[in-house]
């Protein structure tokens, strides 16, 4: 046994060793921990009377503890500083950081250890800093360079647009709501539970222009030490945490089918050494390739709603559909199964191209994992897209303004969590990953995957433009150097005629169309419930004042319904807004100006 307390007496066994096992900074004696190993007497109970530590002795309780026993009774002392039974101490506060940050335009942030009204009525306040003391948060991260003194930080974030965007999420997300442009009508309570997370950045330049979050628990000066704890004991569900590019590692961030995009990137990869796969994806029609897949051994058929069409674990189409009827011009290829989501293609496609399964419909070696990152892209083409694209990779997003010796933390706010892929140990987990799920995935990596089919090279993300007049480096973007047509064209039809075309269908919306691009996903996460996703981009010039490519994406957790209809809904509010601003009123949305 390993006991904490004082072992006041065994009975029904023999004590055949005792050790003290206490060496942590929380002791206060080596014995207050110890292992002890016992042998029974016989068949019977073993019973240890153990005796409570003295909690008012444990280290730091004294900050914290008013309750003292004297005497036999309960004596009430304040806290150290004058705190009042609360707890918090209302001595004089911590001198504020020499810390300014700015938006991209010169809109105040923070100042004198404070995130201003307008920047948290944004939902800046776990980005920026709730305290002075948030180590974390950008302020505190600023404050925290090597050298000290002051620091002026402008970011890439457009403030107006932060509070629309910031707005728009709260209600059409968060609530299901209906903007007007103005204002939210007809939301309801979410789910305790439900977050949702937005990121719209420029493609080209790769800086954030917003960054939108709901759900998280309220934060601020208030209950900071509340906050601060909890952030100690259970980081990946802080209230501290920023949900446009930081996730807990659980199922309610699968991206689902958003991430078809990047399964359509790998089996690009692969089709420039099969020519058989290169003409699945070019389109056949349904005959032929049902003729190939049975030629081959494989159970798939475009009539049948699931794959393989028989056996236990199986992929499903939504609704349970087969595919045949999403022909077009009599053709099924990588285009139609984007536009209207195809899960058993895009299965039966991965499988086909991952070379771990040896070409065969059983066996192979599904479970084979590398030895070093990367040792697996000319295997398993899905994971060797994913990482061209960032998946697996914290992205850093101070344009290299941070000195190289700069203490970089977890769940710093200029860096993101890394998006990521479960290993995979089977086959069906093959056909699982090529529709998005067993993985985790931000808002920021699935806008930069979206910007990369756009730009045809990777996306750098940036939030720090500027440290103390000095401007952030422009990353070299490496071409992706793969065939992109196919997917852009897949992408487009998803907004024209496929999962999105509801959202974006009405004539406020018109102009927004033309130049848009997209995708949406649905991971289911429980009975009935799943988090919804959207994701794409805007071609520049769609609107007026917008010279670069605009690329995006959301989630919505704990939704009852799918991604077109309740994520895809909340950039159509955001992109309707932006389009009336620039159109009716006649003004120019603020974009970065060349």
């Amino acid at each position: 046994l390993m006991l904490a307390g004082r072992v006041d007496a065994v009975r029904g066994a023999r004590v055949a060793a005792r050790r003290d096992a206490c060496t942590g900074n929380g002791c206060a004696a080596p014995d207050d921990v110890t292992e002890w190993l016992l042998e029974p007497e016989g068949a019977g109970p073993v019973t240890v009377a153990v005796r409570p530590l003295p909690a008012a002795v444990a280290a730091g309780d004294a900050r914290y503890r008013h309750v003292y026993i004297e005497q036999g009774k309960p004596v009430w002392r304040a806290l150290e500083g004058g705190g009042a039974a609360s707890g918090l101490s209302h001595a004089a506060p911590a001198r504020p950081q020499p810390v300014r940050v700015l938006d991209r335009y010169g809109a105040l942030l923070w100042a004198d250890g404070a995130t201003v009204r307008e920047a948290r009525a944004a939902g800046l306040s776990a980005m920026l800093g709730v305290a002075p003391e948030h180590a974390s948060g950008v302020a505190g991260m600023l404050a925290r360079v090597p050298g000290g003194g002051p620091q002026t930080a402008m970011l890439t974030l457009d403030l107006p647009l932060q509070q629309r965007a910031q707005r728009i999420l709260e209600c059409v997300a968060w609530q299901r709501g209906r903007w007007d442009g103005g204002a939210c009508h007809g939301g309801t309570a979410p789910p305790s539970s439900r977050q949702a997370g937005l990121v719209l950045l420029d493609a080209h330049s790769g800086d954030i222009l917003a960054a939108a979050g709901a759900g998280n628990a309220p934060a601020g000066a208030f209950n900071w030490p509340e906050v601060r704890a909890f952030d100690r004991a259970n980081p990946a569900r802080s209230p501290l945490r920023i949900p446009a590019w930081q996730h807990d590692g659980g199922v309610h961030r699968s991206p689902g089918s958003t991430f078809k995009v990047v399964s359509a990137l790998g089996l690009e990869l692969a089709a420039r050494g099969d020519r058989q796969l290169d003409g699945l994806l070019d389109g056949m029609a349904p005959a032929d390739i049902n003729r190939m897949a049975h030629a081959r051994g494989y159970d798939f058929g475009t009539a049948a709603p699931a794959y393989p069409a028989s056996g236990r674990a199986r992929i499903t189409n939504y609704h349970e559909q087969g595919l045949e009827h999403r022909a077009q011009d009599g053709r099924l290829g990588l285009r139609q199964a984007l536009a209207y989501s195809q899960n058993t293609w895009f299965a039966w496609a991965a499988e086909w191209s991952d070379r771990s399964l040896l070409g065969m419909p059983d066996g192979g070696m599904p479970d084979v994992l590398p030895l070093e990152p990367g040792a697996l892209d000319g295997v398993r083409p899905v994971m060797a897209a994913a990482r061209k694209v960032g998946f697996g990779a914290a992205m850093r997003l101070d344009g290299g303004l941070l000195p190289p010796q700069f203490p970089w933390s977890a769940y710093d706010a200029l860096q993101s969590v890394p998006s990521h892929i479960d290993p995979v140990q089977t086959r069906h987990e093959v056909r699982q990953m090529a529709i998005g799920l067993r993985m985790q995935a931000t808002p920021l990596q699935m806008a930069v995957v979206s910007g990369a089919i756009g730009e045809g090279a990777a996306v750098a993300p940036r939030l720090l433009q500027t440290l103390n007049g000095r401007m952030a480096q422009t990353a070299p973007l490496a071409a992706l150097d793969v065939r992109l047509d196919r997917i852009r064209a897949g992408m487009k039809g998803v907004i024209d005629s496929g999962t999105a075309a509801g959202a974006f269908g009405g004539p406020a919306l018109a102009g927004v169309r033309r130049g848009l691009y997209g995708k949406t996903g649905t991971a289911p996460t429980g009975e009935g419930t799943a988090t919804v996703w959207f994701t794409g981009w805007l071609e520049p010039d769609t609107l007026q004042g917008q010279p670069h490519r605009l690329a995006f994406a959301l989630f919505v957790s704990h939704s009852e319904a799918s991604g077109g209809e309740h994520a895809a809904p909340v950039m159509a509010a955001l992109l309707a807004d932006l389009s009336r601003i620039a159109g009716t009123e006649g003004k120019k949305p603020s974009y970065p100006r060349q």
